[in-house]
């Protein structure tokens, strides 16, 4: 951290909007429907009710989802919607990047802060209220940016390097069966040809 860094709880930067009620004609995001440590959302933006009350949230906010913290789960929505009870719609401020926000609480050792602060042996609960007294660094909003395309560019790397990995190990396997073909093939010949020999000879 660098002396242009302030350090601020999280709670005088970033808000909790629990617009709670029966939403309609929205699309529903619930924890299933985000991907742990990505944030990818894995739901569908067709509008969908639910019977139970849940809370609003706009292209503004950061999900953050509260129930078993240690799954990681965070997303930036760039639509609107309503979500499960289970997650909080976090609004930060204009100092504080939704991306930097992100990184923040995905990050291992606040995941670890988070996850400590929880209630609930069956069902986990992270203590909002204790995660909002966290103080975390918060540099410029320029060189929040600057962190971010970083991170980003860090990230998508590592996402080609898995996905690289795999279709090298899917054309290895690829290979691998083409030599198993041939070698059985060429078996088969063989011994087919020993066959006919034998009745050959006889």
């Amino acid at each position: 951290m660098t002396a242009r860094w302030s350090v601020t709880r999280l709670g005088d930067i970033c808000t909790v909007e629990k617009s709670l009620g029966i939403h309609k004609n929205l699309p529903y995001v619930g924890l299933e429907h985000i991907e742990g440590g990505t944030g990818r959302f894995l739901g569908s933006r067709r509008p969908t009710s639910v019977k139970s009350s849940t809370f609003k949230f706009s292209p503004q906010h950061v999900l953050f989802g509260r129930l078993r913290p240690y799954l990681n789960k965070v997303m930036l929505p760039d639509f609107g919607g309503h979500c499960s009870t289970e997650i909080f719609p976090l609004r930060p401020s204009t100092t504080l990047s939704r991306e930097f926000l992100r990184y923040w609480l995905t990050s291992e050792a606040t995941v670890a802060r988070i996850d400590a602060t929880s209630t609930g042996a069956r069902m986990p609960r992270a203590n909002v209220s204790a995660v909002l007294s966290f103080e975390l660094p918060v540099p410029s909003i320029s060189e929040q940016r600057r962190i971010v395309g970083i991170l980003d560019k860090a990230f998508a790397a590592i996402a080609t390097a898995k996905a690289n990995t795999e279709n090298n190990l899917q054309n290895a396997r690829a290979v691998f069966g083409r030599l198993l073909d041939s070698i059985f093939l060429q078996s088969e010949r063989s011994r087919v040809e020993t066959k006919k020999a034998r009745r050959n000879h006889n």
